[in-house]
């Protein structure tokens, strides 16, 4: 690769002359000598040595980002949108992958396993010059204490109870409790609740919204409706199991993520029932597996995306020393209907 050197000693210039063409410093050079020097640099395809260049000013354009699992769609998405918005604003990610899906399951809370692999990261990310980092989440949960970097850094689908940290979610109440909402609009009054993990935010915000649609509506909330999994599919058909051996089983079931509603709609082929027709059912996050199943799950949209561009807007914003309006963002979830509900 073609060093700045390089195309001084080719253009008979200095490497002064050549860093200030192509950065664009008029004055320093006529526009004549700049734009050889910029043609000479297409033809050896020099590019910037970004870390370097980090290093030696005193405003970095380079962001750091620890992804949980950019193999999973969350992870993949949130990376999508943080790239986007740095790249639209002349930054650059340098990224670092756990891999933690190999390592850790679903056994989220393991994270604090590798903190010290995360801590050597950062530190790399800091030797390297980048002035903020970005977290990555793939399972919306409590990670405070995580991280120690003594620059701004943004958490993405994930949270930290530390006022002063910086992070951006999405809103889990008021989605849940408009998806009840259209159940009991729709004539359901038993309306049954397969729950994540009782040690999950996002689960207690859920069951939050949930609690207050049936309340609203003048339903008394029956506690054997609510029956809690560990988020996989083996879970969902569990539950939903335990809901069909009621009294007077749920005509309608909301499951806190699409896997364990895919694991209800497996129970409910077994036990000879049709969804929609017997029983409706909703999930949450809208992953790929909710259009390609059959029938169609109607589920919760998480925008990962937008996340992952707000939080390189804050990360952004802090390197720059720019006002920030608050450091806690909830965006909205949006319901995508498919054959498993009317809504």
């Amino acid at each position: 690769m073609a060093t700045l050197k390089d195309v001084a000693e080719k253009a008979g210039v200095s490497t002064a002359a050549v860093s200030y063409a192509l950065n664009g410093r008029k004055g320093k050079v006529s526009e004549e000598v700049a734009n050889r020097i910029r043609e000479i640099a297409r033809e050896m395809n020099y590019q910037p040595n970004l870390m370097a260049k980090a290093l030696r000013s005193s405003k970095s354009n380079l962001i750091g980002v620890v992804v949980e699992d950019i193999a999973t769609f969350q992870g993949s998405n949130l990376v999508k949108g943080i790239n986007q918005y740095a790249g639209e604003h002349g930054y650059h990610l340098v990224l670092y992958d756990l891999g933690l899906m190999d390592k850790i399951g679903v056994n989220y809370n393991k994270i604090f396993e590798f903190q010290e692999e995360i801590q050597s990261t950062t530190e790399i990310f800091r030797s390297a010059g980048a002035g903020g980092m970005i977290f990555v989440g793939t399972h919306d949960r409590d990670v405070t204490g995580l991280m120690q970097y003594h620059r701004p850094v943004v958490y993405a689908y994930s949270y930290s109870k530390n006022e002063n940290d910086y992070m951006v979610g999405y809103d889990n109440y008021n989605i849940s409790k408009e998806v009840v909402s259209q159940m009991i609009a729709g004539g359901h009054k038993r309306i049954g609740l397969i729950s994540g993990t009782v040690d999950s935010m996002p689960a207690y915000q859920r069951l939050m919204g949930y609690q207050t649609a049936l309340m609203e509506a003048g339903i008394p909330l029956d506690p054997s409706w609510i029956v809690s999994g560990n988020w996989s599919v083996t879970s969902g058909q569990e539950a939903c199991r335990k809901l069909l051996e009621l009294e007077k089983p749920p005509t309608a079931i909301f499951a806190m993520n699409d896997w364990m509603a895919l694991g209800a709609v497996k129970e409910l082929k077994r036990k000879g029932l049709h969804v929609p027709g017997d029983i409706e059912l909703v999930g949450f996050d809208d992953t790929d597996a909710s259009y390609v199943s059959d029938p169609g799950l109607t589920s919760v949209q998480v925008p990962l995306v937008e996340i992952g561009r707000k939080a390189a807007e804050l990360a952004i914003r802090l390197m720059e020393n720019k006002e920030i309006g608050k450091n806690r963002y909830e965006l909205p979830c949006r319901l995508i209907v498919r054959e498993t509900f009317g809504g």
